[in-house]
């Protein structure tokens, strides 16, 4: 069944103008890239998906500005519906059914977390409504059997709306006050690291970069300043997947090294020595022998 889903959600994208990338065996599964990236892990039943890949892959979105989401099919305990984004581990997940459809510029209206089923505010719109008329939040909360707290938060957005809720809102202004989820504004946060990283981690952060590890895709580590570059170590007698980063490099527009035991040559892709590594003085310079790398 995934083998027939990536298919048709490959075939999708191709179909949207999109130009794509498989990495099956990673934290996703497919990249494409029309004007922004995406992201795209594919599964069966989405709870499969484990929190280290849910990682990488947020690791990745936030570095390459682009979008992450989980498609399947069900849980262990439920089919997955249409028009509703679920969440895995802080990604957005839905149905293939539902991705393409907001490819297509149609969002879900609900949003359904272990703490329920939501929809999204229309926030100016409710202070409209309760404005014209002429409510204060008190006495809306009061009609709500709710806080003032609570109304001012969901002016502010601070707060989601229960299916429930919304109903009330609605029923009392008697007209729409939600809005559809658009999924690509869901902001995607990766955990703050909480060691130093590798060696070749913390001479990249000595020389300027922000950096971050990641196991679960072609690239090992990410830096950036300004501009992304991605990187791995290959040893010696390793023969490391190079075309696969090569190729995700230019998909995602980044600039990409590897980092060599003793200053030689490799197919595909620059590279640049562990011990060279050590005299680069700054980003700019690194910046600099990539380039130059890369031309010859």
């Amino acid at each position: 069944m995934k083998s027939d889903v990536f298919g048709k959600i490959k075939d999708f994208l191709l179909s949207r103008g999109f130009s794509t990338f498989e990495y099956p065996r990673g934290c996703f599964d497919i990249a494409a890239r029309r004007e922004d990236m995406l992201l795209l892990k594919v599964l069966t039943n989405v709870d499969s998906f484990q929190k280290k890949q849910a990682e990488d892959l947020k690791v990745l979105s936030q570095f390459l500005d682009s979008s992450c989401f989980v498609l399947g099919r069900r849980t262990r305990r439920d089919k997955l519906r249409d028009s509703v984004i679920y969440e895995r581990f802080g990604v957005p997940a839905m149905t293939p059914e539902t991705f393409t459809s907001v490819i297509r510029g149609e969002y879900p209206e609900r949003f359904r977390t272990r703490g329920g089923t939501f929809r999204r505010l229309n926030t100016d719109e409710l202070r409209r409504k309760r404005r014209k008329n002429k409510m204060t939040q008190t006495e809306l909360a009061e009609q709500l059997g709710i806080s003032q707290k609570r109304v001012s938060e969901y002016e502010s957005g601070k707060e989601r709306a229960t299916l429930d809720m919304v109903e009330a809102l609605e029923e009392i202004f008697g007209d729409c006050v939600s809005r559809d989820i658009d999924p690509f504004d869901i902001e995607i946060r990766a955990e703050e690291m909480k060691r130093a990283g590798s060696q070749i981690s913390r001479r990249l952060m000595e020389i300027g970069f922000n950096t971050r590890s990641v196991a679960r895709a072609p690239p090992r580590l990410l830096a950036r300043d300004g501009k992304t570059i991605l990187t791995r170590i290959v040893k010696k007698d390793e023969k490391a997947d190079l075309g696969h980063l090569a190729e995700f490099s230019r998909l995602s527009e980044t600039e990409v090294f590897v980092i060599t035991d003793g200053d030689r040559k490799v197919e595909t892709v620059p590279a640049i020595g562990r011990e060279r590594l050590e005299e680069v003085g700054s980003s700019g310079e690194l910046m600099k022998i990539i380039e130059e790398r890369r031309s010859s």
